[in-house]
């Protein structure tokens, strides 16, 4: 948490106190948030707008009560143990070590990386990869954001999420919505008199036909295939996650060269990506918000 010295400012805190631990916190978040392993006093001054003396006072008070310490050369201020162990503790309330380790076993016994994401409109957002070991592989990003349309969970997001299409649709020229959930009859699927229309039709709609039989598709085996169209070589397999929010959220995925994930093997690899998903069922909901 950085803030400027005008954000800052314009808060207006109801005494000394309340002030003091604003402050505070402003100090402990632009540690936290330095890239460079912390900050020292006069990069702290100029990330929260305070003056340095003030900085230095309050600097003094959470190094004596463990909210952050000095480095070893004593120049940067970092995380302390105190603000360590609770961090730990709200790490250990979102679920995330179940996570890691599902993708962990998900990636050893498939050979592939293994990841998580979560919907954000019409992208995922990758939360936690775990590569795979293999010397040519696919680098798992968390952090980054990509079209529902680009990647296997975002298909597999789109095949099984049971909101109206007018809720969660995705921006103008994404596929469809359609297939609420495994076994139950899709919404949003053209009919059989359709289908003719759609084939006959501009290329624009044998496009949206083909994405509607993708989806089917995936409703069909239980799990989502897409392999990469620019040209990467990449295939990804993912299954949708039941987090215990009313809409479908995270998608779990394995991605790798396509000359390993052979045909021949999608219903093997499939299977494990869904058990993998299945085994996160009810994740705490501030995973599942993304809240990590």
């Amino acid at each position: 948490m950085t803030e400027s010295s005008t954000g800052f400012a314009s808060r207006t805190p109801r005494s000394s106190g309340v002030q003091s631990v604003a402050r505070a916190a402003a100090l402990l978040g632009a540690v936290v948030d330095s890239p460079s392993g912390g900050a020292t006093l006069t990069e702290l001054s100029k990330l929260t707008g305070l003056n340095v003396s003030t900085v230095h006072r309050l600097l003094g008070t959470l190094c004596a009560e463990g909210l952050l310490c000095r480095s070893r050369e004593g120049d940067r201020f970092q995380p302390g143990p105190v603000l360590l162990r609770l961090g730990r503790r709200s790490l250990a309330s979102t679920g995330l070590p179940e996570v890691t380790a599902v993708l962990k076993e998900l990636a050893d016994a498939t050979g592939e990386t293994a990841s998580i994401g979560m919907r954000r409109g019409d992208r995922v957002l990758v939360l936690v990869s775990v590569q795979s070991e293999q010397p040519l592989r696919y680098l798992g990003e968390p952090g980054v954001s990509v079209p529902l349309t680009q990647t296997a969970m975002g298909v597999a997001l789109l095949a099984f999420d049971s909101a109206p299409p007018r809720e969660r649709a995705p921006s103008p020229g994404a596929p469809p919505q359609g297939i609420p959930s495994r076994g139950a009859p899709s919404q949003g699927v053209p009919s059989q008199g359709r289908a003719g229309d759609a084939a006959a039709g501009p290329a624009d709609g044998a496009e949206e036909w083909s994405w509607r039989v993708r989806l089917l598709a995936a409703q069909f085996r239980g799990f989502a295939v897409l392999d990469g169209a620019d040209g990467s070589g990449l295939r990804g397999l993912a299954a949708p996650v039941d987090s215990g929010s009313p809409y479908i959220q995270l998608a779990v995925d394995i991605q790798g060269p396509l000359g390993r994930m052979t045909d021949d093997r999608l219903d093997a690899l499939g299977t494990r990506v869904v058990a993998a998903a299945d085994s996160l069922r009810g994740l705490p909901v501030a995973l599942a918000l993304g809240q990590l």
